[in-house]
């Protein structure tokens, strides 16, 4: 189950809040107990104190109008619900009750054994809840030259203390709620604030997947939540550089090799090692002779047409543009890794330039435009491959006798001729028994041996 950041926050800052009021209330209920407890002792021992000296002669009389007319100081005093006068006995010898609502409950508890030794002296001060009110009993025994004769019971409740504590809990609660609710306001701003920047940067990293680096605004505050916006914007403008520095890479070789080199830079260093690759060279025929004929600027487009119209499937059939060299260009198979897929990868992309090729210099005729037939020549061997140059610029390519071979064999071909060596031709595993094909003899310049060469 998702939960957003906002939410939690404003849960979290609401149960916190909860909590610390719920608690605090229950502090103060709690103090205020204590306090009303240690008051109504404060306010009532010394009186009960005097009142056992008046009474132990009533009480050894038996004199029970005297012991009434004696408690009579607490008829009307507030919170007192009852003063009771047992002998040693535990008999009732005098009392008073001012409680109109459980005068029978508080006769019962007046009327309990008096206690025996280790029970409860002149200084016990009883705490006892009865029919929802607070309920204090005040106990001491009654003596006479030193002798105890009796006891008296004090019952006190804390109603007059009641409304005070209802007035101290209802500003508690009006302190409490306001302070909830401004907590709540800010709970509401400090999620918005922590959670709007996140959202953003969530947003900006779906739309980085999709490959719009996007930049998030920083957050009016410089906090942390600033910061990682900073280093996020930072790393999307690093990432929107190599973005462009692999596409830049991925326009001169394949996407294979950008791919393998960006995965592996420790391979990018001056030196090559040797492998079997296929080489494709392909050329324009007789452009001096239009190169001479029109203006430079109309060359350079035609040459531009003219590759753009093909260089596409090179990339697709895993290719690599090693060199573009004025009106020719050199493709590559078999870098980074040889696979044995590549033979035929070579020629279906040879084929397909040349239908390209084809179909463009026939749009070019029928808008009367100049067009060009360029000449193919393919050939496989064993070549060096790796980076060429300086520390600062170097180039990936291939050398080798192969290379020198595969050139050569495409100044053998004429406009739209593809030939292909025979040592690649062994290697194809496709069937190409659709295409005219003848063979035939070469002797390319530089080389003393004949090659055999297979013309589509």
């Amino acid at each position: 189950m998702r939960i957003s950041l906002f939410y939690k926050i404003l849960f979290l800052s609401i149960l916190v809040l909860s909590l610390s009021l719920g608690f605090g209330y229950m502090l103060l209920e709690h103090q205020i107990l204590r306090q009303t407890r240690i008051q109504i002792e404060k306010d009532n021992r010394l009186l009960l104190l005097e009142l056992t000296r008046s009474l132990s002669l009533p009480l050894l009389k038996n004199d029970r109008m005297s012991l009434e007319d004696n408690l009579g100081v607490f008829e009307h005093s507030p919170g007192v619900l009852g003063v009771y006068v047992f002998d040693r006995q535990g008999v009732l010898k005098g009392r008073i009750e001012n409680d109109t609502i459980g005068g029978n409950g508080i006769r019962n508890l007046a009327s309990s054994p008096f206690p025996g030794p280790g029970g409860e002296t002149q200084n016990d001060l009883v705490f006892r809840h009865f029919k929802k009110r607070h309920l204090y009993r005040l106990s001491t025994p009654i003596l006479f030259q030193g002798v105890e004769v009796g006891k008296v019971s004090l019952f006190l409740s804390d109603a007059p203390y009641e409304a005070v504590r209802a007035r101290i809990a209802r500003s508690f609660l009006i302190l409490g709620g306001g302070s909830l609710m401004v907590a709540f306001l800010g709970s509401l701003f400090l999620s918005a604030y922590i959670s709007r920047p996140i959202r953003s940067l969530r947003n900006a990293t779906e739309r980085i997947l999709e490959g719009d680096f996007v930049r998030v605004p920083l957050p009016a505050l410089k906090d942390e939540t600033g910061d990682l916006v900073v280093a996020f914007n930072r790393m999307a403008l690093d990432m929107e550089h190599k973005e462009r520095l692999e596409k830049a890479l991925i326009r001169y070789v394949s996407r294979d090799v950008a791919e393998h080199l960006i995965s592996h830079p420790e391979l990018i260093h001056l030196g090559g090692i040797r492998q079997e690759v296929v080489l494709i060279f392909a050329d324009i025929r007789n452009f001096t002779r239009l190169s001479s004929q029109l203006p430079s600027e109309e060359v350079v487009q035609i040459l531009n047409d003219y590759f753009n119209s093909f260089i596409d499937e090179i990339f697709l059939h895993h290719g690599s543009v090693n060199n573009i060299m004025g009106d020719g260009i050199m493709i590559v198979f078999g870098i980074p890794q040889f696979s044995d897929s590549h033979p035929d990868n070579a020629l279906a992309c040879a084929l397909s330039i040349r239908n390209r090729i084809q179909d463009l210099s026939e749009s070019r005729k029928k808008g009367g435009l100049p067009s060009v037939q360029f000449g193919l020549g393919l050939h496989i061997g064993e070549g060096v491959v790796g980076h060429i140059g300086s520390k600062t610029r170097m180039e990936y390519t291939v050398v080798g006798g192969a290379v020198n071979i595969a050139y050569r064999i495409q100044e053998e071909a004429g406009p739209g001729e593809i030939l292909v060596s025979d040592s690649l031709w062994q290697r194809l595993s496709g069937n190409y028994d659709s295409f005219r094909q003848t063979s035939r003899q070469v002797t390319p310049k530089g080389l003393d041996e004949p090659v055999l060469v297979h013309v589509l």
